[in-house]
């Protein structure tokens, strides 16, 4: 076969080596002028040699025509093309076949194609083998690259169209789904890269590839799921999968939507973390933690990923990783039942009771805390605390008769006991609150202890003022305030001391911080904020104030002292906040001794 499409690259080619005009090439060939003209044309701006060299290349040429009968065969590419727009899709798929398979590198043939089977994909979405079938065809006959596929819009629209019908299909449901994904496997060639990187621009979130990840996660089989995300990674996001997004439907409201990095780390985690999949392996855990670890420092704001990745590390026993990863969440969520479900798997005998007593306490209906409950009551009768016991169980065999109609034979069996027998239920649950107080501590054992410096006590209002470094390298320095009542242990409060405390920062009130432990300072940590030394006075004539070493010295103290320029002084300086410059500086709060200059008391006697 040797086809128009052949023929036209072939002159152009001629064109190119022998730097002579398309058009003129054009003209001799296609018999619109005679070898004479043709050749006097040539003679305006070619040597003989130069002349002979052209017209070999053109009778080679020809001998291709004269080898494929004398003819030229129609581009199939361009009758393909023809045949589709008549609805001749057969007809089309049997026109470019044969050219294709001998020239799979043709992307013009490639794409043409993949419009002939989009055409065969499309009309049987409805039937899914079919359907299948159709895709294999593509996969089988034509691979598209997705290195070039989003600088080149003919081949993007042609990826997209398919992947938005790859989608409708996968709506149909998790048979649909699990059919198709092993073509859809192969058409994006088993990575990420069908997924496009979107400009910073591009505020659409109507991507097909995203939306067909989102649609299809949650209807895959393990196997197929996890093969999927094996697959995909999670390095193909970009800098909009990180942002959240909004619609106004049909009532006219706006509806915010979770980023979709956010949505896709929590469902992958939550699998990883279900009991009943063996497809979640240990090296899968590992590594996904490992992004997990990642992601939590960079969007601290995806209040999940904490408590995902606790859940993870207890799943792969890394008891001590997974207490610090959900002590930290659990500090937002203390008043959720089940964060503290979750931390008493985590903790020793008297310790899990305490999480359970707070569990308990927390505001959550009845049919939520039933497991609760049945890890509590032995451990309420192991402590003789059988009033609470019985009023436990009693509310646990309601819950349960009411919502499943049966109970355990524990249950029954805890009925039949004479501490249930004997014994009245408790009213209330008042007497689990102190142990409540305890499980509190446990949120705050895992935090570090921060070092400050305390400036100022307001005994009237029960409030510290403290000063610390943010950054001790940059030596940063930041103001904050707590209540003294926050602390439950007695402390003897007073200006100008350095402590060790537990602290978090107030979401709402800027400079408030929640303390819960404090310990004595460290002295060398006061040179931050308190120093003595020994200098000379800088004061500029008629000025009330001086500077040494850089320490502003008050009006009060030079006039108190005399303070002259060169007077050697013996100082104790402060940190002080300059309202004007915005900064923190040195201010000398006392001076001990003072050294008047010599030169300037013979100056004054003369």
């Amino acid at each position: 076969m040797y086809t128009t499409k052949n023929y036209k690259e072939d002159l152009y080619q001629i064109s190119t080596e022998c730097f002579v005009k398309y058009k003129l090439l054009q003209g001799f060939v296609y018999n619109r002028m005679d070898k004479n003209a043709f050749v006097e044309k040539l003679k305006l701006e070619k040597e003989d040699w130069e002349i002979n060299e052209i017209l070999a290349a053109l009778k080679r040429l020809s001998e291709k025509v004269d080898r494929n009968g004398g003819k030229l065969d129609p581009d199939p590419i361009e009758e393909a093309k023809r045949l589709r727009k008549s609805k001749k899709q057969r007809e089309a798929f049997h026109a470019i076949l044969p050219y294709l398979q001998a020239n799979k590198d043709d992307e013009d043939a490639v794409i043409t194609f993949g419009w002939i089977m989009y055409d065969f994909l499309k009309s049987s979405e409805g039937s899914i083998d079919n359907y299948v079938n159709n895709l294999a065809v593509l996969n089988n006959h034509a691979t598209i690259s997705f290195d070039s596929s989003f600088s080149n819009d003919f081949k993007k629209t042609l990826v997209n169209s398919i992947l938005w019908s790859i989608r409708r299909v996968v709506k149909h449901g998790e048979q649909s789904a699990n059919k198709v994904f092993p073509q859809l496997q192969q058409f994006c060639g088993n990575s990420a890269k069908f997924i496009e990187k979107r400009s910073i621009y591009d505020k659409s979130n109507a991507s097909a590839s995203r939306l067909l990840v989102k649609e299809i996660r949650s209807k895959l089989n393990d196997t197929n799921y996890y093969l999927f995300m094996d697959m995909l990674g999670f390095n193909w996001f970009d800098r909009g999968d990180f942002q959240k997004s909004s619609f106004t439907n049909d009532k006219g409201e706006l509806v915010e939507i979770r980023p979709l990095a956010e949505v896709i780390l929590n469902y992958h985690a939550k699998r990883l973390a279900s009991p009943t999949t063996s497809a979640a392996t240990e090296q899968r855990i590992h590594s996904f933690i490992d992004v997990l670890s990642s992601q939590i420092k960079q969007h601290p704001e995806y209040e999940w990923l904490p408590y995902y990745k606790a859940k993870l590390l207890i799943k792969v026993n890394r008891e001590e990783e997974a207490f610090e990863a959900v002590t930290s969440f659990a500090r937002t969520k203390s008043k959720e039942f089940w964060i503290w479900d979750l931390i008493s798997e985590l903790v020793k005998e008297d310790e899990r009771f305490n999480c359970l007593c707070a569990g308990l306490l927390c505001k959550s209906k009845p049919e939520m805390i039933v497991g609760l409950q049945e890890k509590l009551i032995p451990m309420l009768i192991r402590r003789e605390m059988f009033s609470n016991a019985k009023m436990e169980l009693d509310a646990l065999i309601s819950t349960r008769m009411k919502k499943w109609g049966k109970i355990s034979q524990q249950l029954e069996k805890w009925k039949t006991e004479s501490w249930y027998l004997e014994k009245k239920p408790a009213e209330n649950r008042d007497a689990l609150r102190a142990y409540a107080g305890k499980a509190e501590k446990i949120l705050y054992r895992t935090l570090p202890f921060s070092d400050i410096f305390v400036t100022y006590v307001n005994k009237d209002k029960g409030v510290i003022h403290f000063i610390y470094l943010e950054n001790k390298y940059l030596k940063t320095i930041r103001e904050g305030y707590f209540y003294m009542d926050a602390i439950q242990e007695s402390h003897h409060w007073k200006p100008d001391e350095t402590l060790k405390v537990k602290m978090l920062a107030d979401k709402k009130r800027t400079k408030l911080y929640r303390v819960y432990e404090i310990e004595e300072g460290d002295e060398a940590f006061i040179n931050h904020f308190i120093q003595s030394g020994t200098g000379y006075a800088d004061r500029e004539q008629g000025n009330p104030f001086a500077f040494v070493d850089d320490a502003f010295i008050p009006p009060r103290l030079v006039e108190k002292n005399n303070i002259q320029t060169y007077d050697k002084v013996e100082y104790i300086k402060k940190r002080r906040f300059n309202k004007k410059k915005n900064t923190w500086g040195w201010t000398v709060e006392s001076i001990t001794s003072v050294v008047k200059d010599e030169m300037e008391e013979e100056w004054d006697e003369a």
